[in-house]
């Protein structure tokens, strides 16, 4: 299994490497430390839903497809969400505090996962994951909007049903989940007459990912960790450890093939989504937890997706 670690770690290290680069260009100011701002709107707006339409685009969808892949996450994201609320119960947490350890447990940073599946894989990598984050990014960002509403006062607003409605308005309006429903609409076109299209998101997603990594790096600020172990640990737990068992077994027993059985359990034990601290802040949940449980994650991955990834090859 060591020799297996090595391999894996070896063969993922340009993922783990960009997102450490980022960081040190940062603290370095190299570009300036604005661009990081820019460079975030940049793979918002245009770069990560170029690369999501283009590979959702050129995918044959099936309804066995989507439901075995669906079966996955929300398996997952059930049974991590109803222990961390459990858990919530028994350790007396706030609901500031039990939120930022549901977002850490459950959110994944799809985009780690699009990198290593490329990685790996390829294409045909990619294409698979993009097809698991067709799936996520929706069904993850209605229930985290829905605990969260449920669960805390927003600062400075009240809770209504306008309130509620206006903020899935505003998730229908998230670009990466505009460019899924066109890429999902295209793939049903015949693509020889929608071929400009294909490479200009092609040449535009190709840019994705390199960046994204960088970003990643560089929003990780060490000197704002703070050190509350045991929320932070039960985040980390169920999102880096938990998760990917659940993912590899019923992978498994839904009858996957081995390339998406594994793609599944690296889409499930990448870190939290950088996000994660976005909602936070929003929602009114605490946000130097958030902070301290994305960073951490963001380093422990390093060894433990490998770990992974060689017991699974076993």
């Amino acid at each position: 299994m060591l020799s297996s670690f090595i391999e894996i770690f070896l063969l993922l290290s340009p993922v783990f490497f960009l997102i450490i680069l980022g960081n040190i260009l940062r603290r370095i100011r190299v570009p300036d430390i604005s661009f990081w701002d820019v460079s975030d709107k940049l793979v918002y707006w245009v770069l990560a839903p170029s690369l999501l339409f283009h590979f959702i685009s050129q995918i044959n969808l099936s309804s066995e497809m989507l439901y075995s892949y669906a079966a996955v996450i929300l398996s997952g994201i059930l049974f991590v969400t109803t222990v961390v609320i459990i858990l919530a119960k028994l350790f007396r947490y706030s609901p500031e505090t039990w939120t930022s350890i549901f977002q850490g447990a459950v959110r994944h940073n799809a985009f780690i996962a699009l990198a290593i599946a490329g990685s790996i894989f390829g294409d045909e990598g990619l294409a698979i994951a993009t097809v698991f984050m067709l799936i996520y990014v929706p069904s993850i960002n209605i229930i985290v909007i829905t605990i969260m509403i449920s669960s805390l006062d927003q600062p400075g607003k009240t809770r209504s049903k306008k309130n509620i409605s206006n903020i899935f308005v505003e998730l229908l309006k998230n670009p990466f989940i505009l460019a899924m429903i066109a890429g999902v609409f295209f793939s049903m076109m015949e693509s020889d007459k929608l071929v400009v299209i294909v490479e200009i998101s092609d040449l535009l997603g190709s840019a994705a990912l390199p960046i994204i990594l960088l970003t990643i790096g560089a929003k990780i600020k060490i000197r704002n960790l703070s050190l509350e172990i045991t929320p932070i640990a039960i985040s980390n737990f169920f999102k880096l450890i938990t998760f990917p068992l659940i993912a590899y077994f019923v992978s498994k027993f839904m009858g996957l093939s081995q390339i998406e059985v594994i793609i599944a359990v690296v889409f499930a034990s990448v870190p939290t989504a950088a996000m994660s601290h976005t909602f936070a802040k929003q929602f009114g949940a605490d946000e130097q937890l958030m902070t301290s449980i994305v960073t951490t994650q963001v380093a422990l991955s390093f060894i433990t997706i490998p770990i992974i990834l060689a017991f699974i090859a076993t």
